[in-house]
């Protein structure tokens, strides 16, 4: 018995992985290409059954490009292939219902196989039917259905029915014709597991559709889906007042039904910011404005919650709905203590300016809206919520007469927070100060212009007499000195308490403000004057540069005034230059998703 030379070489070869399928290249291209002639040279020389990769055979690829005197000359010659499947389950009739084409439909069923291949399902669980009305194409489905009306479809892998997908492509006639045959249709028991047609029919916007399933089968209304909701939840979650409208005209016990997480229509319609529903629903049902959450929560409460600013202002304006706006919750929130946990600056400054609005209020923790931010901001809160606080700053929020009893009873863990939070902040601005001292520190030895070389004015600047030029030295000179008292009066905080980097920072951060801003005033002169000569770009460095620093200033009063808005007068300083922040951030801040 003799030993290989080389053993692993043969343990390779065993443990090769599996060839795949392949067509022969001259019938693979016949067909693609449609060449009648070349495709029957190439069959009849063919030793076996051919097919692709995938598995297609040659009739799946004839009808796949659609090549109908190929798919003719098979079903006449070669009607077996039509029973034939390839990797995902399809038929040559599955690739011809999706492709919507009639005329290939007619063809296939010229075939002796072509009632058994009508219920055949893909791996999606999807017969031809099936698939003619996922891709929407109505005439070849209605004529799939006529080729058997007594057969019986099942659903799909996705729990879709015929009628769904009928009703979701809004196909009134094929929904009337299924309605009215055995065809496709299924049990109350089959219908309560499955996609319900009538949620189709609201998704898709087919009121159409929706009529004809309420004459023929009302029972199929009250079926409620895996999330616990009725019809109605369905329609206000995709803001569809119409069919609103339509089902709370037949059944207005709808409005009043509450889903799994305790959300009636309106707390749905609330929490999607869709004011045209809420005003449908509260049109049929006006007291469903009462309807509460399992939080105890009412729609202002929801839509505060979710963000939605658009709707909430006008809810704010709707007379019915006065009396929830100073509403609690069941941890004794109101709307603007919601608003201002979830941190939604565009809604707390819409309550903070309502008249109506009490914005004093205290919930279970004896806490105001303002004691509830502030509580944030210990921490490094969001952008959004550092908006939020503003907003109640801005506007004078009161704190709860008990503040400093209850922050005395705070852990330590809370106080580490802040003293971290206190130690990051200066740390950062400790850090911009130093650059800023460096660069205006620098600034003063690269003048514009430069230094005389001649006597008798040797040494002096070139530009001396200029106004720009004076305006340069004035602001890099102020500029530097603030930025070097900002980092020295840091330093010492870094030795302190948290009250001392309190008082630090109080000091720090407008000062540093002042440093940025004629920094850039400088930066700005010493620019107009190195490009004086070009009239039109000396402009634009003056347009550009007075544009910026205004945006400076802008942002950065609110962070130096703000903590010391107990002053009227810093109030209203720092109310433009929020306005202009929540303008232009405010949008960043919305939240979109439903809870």
């Amino acid at each position: 018995m003799s030993v290989p030379k080389n053993p692993s070489l043969l343990e390779e070869e065993e443990e090769s992985p599996e060839t795949a399928e392949s067509m022969e290249p001259e019938l693979y291209r016949a067909i693609t290409e449609g060449n009648i002639l070349e495709f029957v040279r190439a069959m009849q020389l063919a030793s076996c059954v051919q097919l692709s990769p995938q598995k297609h055979t040659v009739l799946h690829l004839a009808t796949s490009f659609a090549h109908h005197e190929i798919v003719k000359l098979l079903c006449k010659d070669l009607p077996f292939f039509l029973g034939d499947k390839n990797m995902k389950g399809d038929t040559a009739l599955h690739i011809a219902a999706r492709a919507g084409d009639s005329q290939l439909i007619s063809l296939l069923f010229q075939s002796d196989f072509r009632e058994s291949v009508l219920g055949e399902m893909n791996e999606d669980g999807n017969t031809a039917l099936h698939e003619a009305l996922r891709y929407g194409h109505e005439n070849v489905a209605r004529v799939l259905i006529d080729k058997n009306r007594d057969m019986m479809y099942s659903v799909n892998k996705e729990g879709q029915s015929l009628l769904y997908l009928a009703a979701e492509k809004g196909y009134e006639a094929i929904v009337r014709l299924l309605m009215d045959n055995p065809v496709g249709n299924c049990s109350a028991e089959r219908r309560l597991k499955n996609k319900s047609p009538v949620y189709a029919a609201i998704l898709g916007r087919n009121i159409g559709v929706l009529k004809i399933l309420w004459e023929k089968d009302q029972s199929s209304f009250h079926l409620r889906c895996d999330k616990g909701r009725n019809p109605v939840h369905c329609a206000a979650s995709v803001d569809y007042h119409e069919g609103v409208n339509y089902l709370l005209n037949k059944f207005c016990t709808f409005a009043y039904q509450k889903d799994k997480h305790g959300f009636s229509p309106i707390h749905i319609a609330s929490s999607k910011g869709y004011l045209n529903t809420i005003e449908e629903v509260l049109r049929h049902c006006p007291d469903s404005r009462e309807l509460l959450t399992l939080q105890g929560q009412n729609i202002l409460h929801v839509a505060a919650k979710n963000g939605r600013t658009k709707s909430f202002t006008s809810m704010l304006k709707m007379p019915e709905l006065e009396t929830l706006v100073n509403e609690r919750d069941g941890n004794g929130n109101t709307p603007l203590h919601i608003a201002t946990i979830h941190g939604h600056p565009k809604i707390v400054n819409s309550l903070m300016r309502d008249e109506r609005v009490k914005v004093g209020l205290q919930n279970k923790d004896d806490l105001t809206a303002l004691d509830i931010a502030e509580e944030y901001m210990e921490t490094m809160a969001s952008f959004r919520k550092r908006l939020t606080w503003m907003a109640l700053r801005v506007a004078g929020a009161p704190r709860a007469q008990n503040t400093k009893f209850t922050r005395s009873k705070k852990s330590k863990l809370g106080k580490q927070h802040k003293k971290k939070n206190y130690r990051d902040q200066v740390n950062i601005i400790l850090l911009v100060a130093t650059l800023v001292t460096t660069v205006t520190f620098n600034a003063g030895f690269t003048i514009p212009g430069g230094y005389n070389n001649s006597n008798p004015n040797q040494g002096i600047a070139t530009m001396l007499e200029k106004v720009k030029f004076q305006e340069f030295v004035i602001c890099d000179t102020i500029a530097m000195y603030s930025s070097i008292i900002v980092v020295v009066t840091l330093i010492w905080a870094q030795v302190g308490d948290i009250s001392s980097m309190h008082v630090a920072l109080k000091l720090a951060r407008p000062l540093l403000g002042i440093a940025l801003v004629l920094t850039s005033i400088a930066f700005m002169a010493s620019m107009y004057l190195v490009v004086s000569k070009l009239s039109w770009l000396a402009k634009f460095v003056m347009f550009m540069g007075s544009t910026f620093v205004i945006a400076l200033v802008a942002l950065f009063v609110p962070l130096c005034f703000l903590g010391s808005s107990n002053y009227l007068i810093f109030r209203y300083i720092s109310y433009y230059p929020f306005r202009l922040m929540l303008f232009v951030f405010g949008s960043y801040t919305e939240d979109d998703e439903l809870p």
